[in-house]
């Protein structure tokens, strides 16, 4: 089994073959509502996509309810500093069309910062600092124990 059937089983788009079970704090997450499992995960894969928008609406897409303090918080948890200095800062707008060009370790310290601010209770990094120079990546990763 590979770590993409283990995931997508963490998530349920599949459940376990008969007599297999995935338990989380004790309990079979085929008896957790669905939504709610869903939304105790945050999920950063190896080559992330950014939503069309603001880096803000990035970050908000899985924390509507986040603060501009908690955003900054997230980037700075994720090494995503580098945000500040971006001419529009929260407001650069970014995505598939977008003309702001961000490198792949950007946009991976971006998602990143977006599964942060969303305090989920499991987080998932599928190889999601594969893009980040060895220093950030050790940086990220404190930040993330």
């Amino acid at each position: 089994m590979g770590k993409s059937t283990i995931i997508q089983l963490i998530e349920r788009f599949y459940d376990p073959q008969p007599g297999g079970m995935i338990t989380f704090d004790g309990q079979d997450i085929k008896r957790i509502d669905l939504k709610c499992l869903r939304e105790s995960i945050g999920y950063v894969s190896q080559e992330p996509s950014l939503i069309m928008g603001t880096i803000k609406d990035n970050l908000l897409f899985s924390n509507k309810d986040a603060s501009q303090a908690d955003c900054i918080s997230a980037l700075k948890q994720a090494n995503a500093e580098f945000v500040q200095h971006l001419e529009q800062g929260l407001n650069t707008f970014v995505g598939t069309s977008s003309v702001t060009n961000l490198s792949g370790g950007q946009k991976q310290r971006i998602a990143i910062a977006r599964a942060l601010i969303k305090k989920p209770k499991i987080l998932i990094l599928d190889e999601a600092t594969s893009a980040l120079d060895p220093k950030s990546e050790i940086e990220v990763q404190g930040a993330i124990d």
